[in-house]
């Protein structure tokens, strides 16, 4: 798995700094989605993973189901297919959106909440965490009943947890250390 991460890291690298010198980084992403989107289908991705078929027509194959994609991503793509790297390209488009939310001043905030939010809750949070952050703020959704109730937000590698599991946890704690 690390292996695999170096690589996607490498290329969604690669990939964004070519997009930012040609200022295409929307094509750049729009495209690699499409393609990403694409390889979700079962049978396109036994192809383009089988040992047995030849690179050509994993080539040929992958031009037909989607033909309207820049070159240069289909070729980032098709590199890494050649390279034997097919399960990196979703961890490389993951990697690309990183480097394009920091390009752009965006903060990527998971949100965990016990409960699915409403469109006025996730505006409040969304407004919260960008007067906490200074930045545009991003939020990836999570539904997580073991929470109990409350939220917990992590952003880069801190927590802000106010859930009522955490609190439990937190009154555990001190019950126990007295």
């Amino acid at each position: 798995m690390p292996r695999r991460d170096t690589a996607a890291r490498r290329y969604a690298e690669a990939a964004f700094e070519l997009a930012r010198e040609a200022d295409a980084l929307d094509d750049w992403e729009r495209d690699l989605a499409t393609l990403v989107e694409a390889l979700d289908n079962a049978e396109l991705r036994e192809v383009v993973e089988h040992p047995a078929i030849p690179y050509g027509e994993k080539e040929k194959v992958l031009h037909r189901a989607v033909p309207n994609v820049g070159d240069q991503p289909m070729q980032l793509v098709l590199l890494m297919v050649r390279r034997g790297r097919p399960g990196a390209i979703r961890p490389m488009l993951d990697r690309f959106h990183e480097l394009l939310r920091r390009e752009r001043g965006i903060t990527l905030a998971e949100v965990r909440t016990a409960l699915p939010l409403d469109d006025g809750e996730r505006r409040a949070i969304t407004d919260r965490l960008r007067q906490m952050t200074g930045n545009q703020v991003e939020i990836q959704e999570t539904v997580d009943e073991g929470l109990i109730g409350g939220i917990a937000v992590r952003i880069g590698d801190r927590l802000w947890d106010a859930s009522v599991r955490g609190r439990l946890e937190r009154l555990r704690a001190r019950l126990t250390a007295v």
